[in-house]
């Protein structure tokens, strides 16, 4: 956001511009945006008299349209369109956006100078973004098993700036982001067959093995009691150490719903961590975040409020617990922890579990723009796969097919719907002992973390 505030001073000053407009997806982001403009402009953007702008959601813009456009008409206005990727254009259609993208499409015609940002230029339905240059280029299959299918043309976007990962950790802009992704060699999942009755025992070396079996779903694993009390624990003692040096260093907790928040929270307030619980459901939510901001709470727990646009640079870990997989989702979440305070907070730390989507995207960091994801294909066309589904090696593709998508839903109802799915069947962490006796196995509390392990995911971010 500072790079569009220095260059909106830039226009200023050389008198291209008169008057600054942002857009934003929601409350948060555009305070957030509010915040850093008129420190740099010096000057307010509260729309009233005397005012350098205006900062507006896309929801508010409809109804601001009007006297924006005479604004246009009467004054060169830059428009800085911030997450693009909410306004979209359905089935590839570029001239076909949605509500918000229409409005925006009607508002650009008037202004003089028009920035578009975006972290995570895509959409996961494989929308084209309205306003956006995409060129048409025909796809040409990678691999053995895509060689069958027919050439498809489809459209890749092709941005005019692309400030980089590596460029941000060089520039001191970012973190370097240190991704640690937690397994288990010993599992142990016991049902009941459907058709006998009898019961059935298996035992797993990973949890991408486990994820193989038609019964098990990622939503249920991120909910057991060990995984779960193993990453809330290695969260918990790395934002306790960085805090030894930092005190006002936080972490943040992805849930995968409401209830789920609010589980985590009491876990952590067992362990003597000072929350934060942000959720839709809390009508002082934003007053909260604001809050969280400058206090030294320890933790703060959401579902997504925490997700996209909130600026909170001392967030430092993060526990991804979340039952979306989609590149966009974990790459936003990453953003939350990767800004940089001072020449001090170097690295950010980021745990999940070892889910094989997770660990394609956590590879994947490098590629500002992976390429699978710049493509868009035209209606008509199912060429294209979803964002859960990306293009993929064989190996990839292996490893994922048992990866099944949970809908996004923050409700309550969410787990019980679950369980009752899979009522029959039980599924348990357990580790070998430590002892002589091979045979010999722990059946205590403290065995579930023993056969945990972390995976770091090694990424080529600095030269």
């Amino acid at each position: 956001m500072r790079l569009a505030a220095v260059l909106a001073e830039a226009l200023i000053k050389r008198g291209d511009i008169d008057y600054v407009v942002y857009l934003g997806p929601t409350r948060a982001v555009v305070n957030d945006a509010r915040d850093t403009l008129e420190t740099v402009l010096k000057r307010s953007l509260d729309g009233q008299l005397g005012a350098v702008g205006v900062t507006l959601t896309y929801h508010a813009l409809t109804n601001r349209l009007a006297s924006l456009k005479q604004l246009c008409l009467n004054a060169n206005v830059f428009l800085i369109w911030d997450e693009s990727h909410h306004a979209s254009a359905p089935g590839g259609q570029v001239e076909a956006p949605n509500q918000w993208g229409m409005t925006l499409v009607v508002l650009e015609r008037y202004v003089r100078f028009t920035l578009a940002l975006s972290g995570t230029p895509w959409r996961t339905d494989g929308s084209c973004l309205p306003l956006l240059r995409y060129v048409e280029q025909t796809a040409t299959p990678t691999d053995v098993e895509d060689k069958t299918a027919s050439k498809s043309p489809r459209q890749r976007l092709i941005p005019d700036f692309v400030y980089t990962l590596k460029e941000a950790i060089q520039d001191s802009v970012c973190r370097y982001p240190h991704i640690e992704l937690v397994d288990n060699r010993s599992i142990g999942l016991t049902r009941i067959h459907p058709r006998t009755g009898q019961k059935e025992a298996r035992q797993y070396a990973s949890i991408p093995q486990l994820l193989r079996h038609p019964g098990v779903h990622y939503a249920h694993i991120i909910r057991d009691d060990a995984p779960l009390s193993h990453l809330l624990t290695l969260g918990i003692n790395r934002l306790s150490e960085l805090r030894q040096h930092d005190p006002y260093a936080g972490g943040l907790m992805v849930a995968a719903s409401i209830q789920h928040a609010e589980e985590i929270t009491q876990r952590l307030e067992n362990a003597h961590q000072s929350v934060c619980l942000v959720t839709s459901n809390d009508p002082t939510a934003h007053a909260q975040l604001k809050a969280f901001r400058c206090s030294q709470t320890a933790w703060i727990v959401s579902v997504g409020m925490v997700t996209e646009g909130v600026n909170l640079p001392r967030l430092r870990v993060c526990c991804y617990l979340s039952h979306v997989r989609t590149e966009q989702f974990f790459r936003q979440v990453l953003g939350r922890i990767i800004r940089r305070q001072n020449d001090r907070d170097t690295t950010c730390y980021l745990y999940a579990l070892n889910e094989p989507s997770l660990r394609r995207f956590a590879r994947r960091l490098a590629d500002d723009l992976p390429d699978d994801l710049a493509y868009v294909t035209p209606v008509g066309n199912t060429d294209r796969p979803a964002e859960e589904h990306p293009r993929m090696t064989a190996a990839e593709r292996e490893d994922a097919a048992s990866a099944t998508t949970v809908d996004d839903t923050d409700t309550h109802q969410e787990g019980s719907k679950e369980g009752a799915a899979n009522a029959d069947i039980s599924v348990t962490f357990h580790a070998t002992a430590h002892s002589n006796n091979a045979n010999a196995s722990i059946e205590s509390d403290v065995a579930f973390s023993q056969a945990f392990y972390e995976r770091l995911v090694a990424l080529r971010l600095v030269d």
